[in-house]
């Protein structure tokens, strides 16, 4: 399946047991489910949502088949247009379940770190924007296409011609003549006397084995399949 976007987020507050951990990732899951369900156009996908304790971690992706993928996109009238249209809509999904997780965990804002991975929708349409750029040819695009869908958009047919062919007809952004006397030369800085004097040794701290803690994995393989949970001592 491709990978359509994933969020990480880590909220730095005191782990709960573990009967309570496994409830609220799944109370996570439910919303994040019926948000992604109401805001990503897509007929099927399937979703995975990992929470560990330590602070509280947590992981989410989002998942689907090439052919769910294509259908998805071709609904917006264009390819480039239906790219981007998902990729924000995966955005925003991933935003939801970051901002859910502090409310759900009752974090708050200055104890919590988000990261957000785009997925094959986001890759394309970086393709697009250099290719509008003039960085890349379509034909080089169409290449590094191939590359992110890999062996699962083979059983798509057609699905690379119509990619190269969207390439080919994206239009182009007016590109700027840069002038030799505009550019800016960083000239190389003088070592200081202090970065020359030793410096005094870090004192090691002993290594402690980390201690035992609980992992929840709440999923759903497809819109039609069940929720599973399950909960690892690790």
């Amino acid at each position: 399946m491709l990978d359509l976007g994933s969020t990480d987020f880590n909220l730095a507050i005191q782990s709960v047991n573990a009967p309570r951990l496994k409830s609220l990732s799944s109370e996570l899951f439910d919303e994040w489910e019926t948000y992604v369900d109401q805001h990503l156009a897509l007929p099927d996908y399937s979703l995975f949502l990992q929470i560990e304790e330590g602070s509280i971690n947590g992981w989410g992706k989002i998942k689907s088949t090439a052919g769910v993928f294509l259908v998805g996109i071709s609904a917006y009238g264009g390819l480039m247009s239906g790219i981007d249209a998902i990729s924000k809509q995966v955005s925003d999904t991933g935003k939801f379940l970051a901002e859910h997780a502090q409310s759900t965990f009752s974090c708050p804002d200055d104890k919590t770190t988000v990261r957000k991975k785009g997925g094959v929708p986001t890759s394309l349409q970086r393709l697009f924007v250099r290719v509008q750029k003039g960085e890349l040819t379509p034909e080089e695009a169409s290449i590094l296409a191939n590359a992110i869908l890999g062996d699962e958009a083979a059983e798509v047919p057609g699905l690379f011609d119509v990619l190269a062919n969207a390439f080919r007809t994206c239009p182009r952004h007016h590109q700027q003549v840069h002038l030799p006397f505009g550019e800016l030369v960083e000239m190389p800085q003088m070592e200081t006397m202090d970065s020359r004097l030793p410096k005094a040794p870090r004192r090691l701290t002993p290594d402690f084995p980390p201690p035992l803690h609980y992992r929840v994995e709440v999923w759903r393989d497809s819109k039609r399949k069940r929720k599973q949970t399950k909960m690892t001592k690790v």
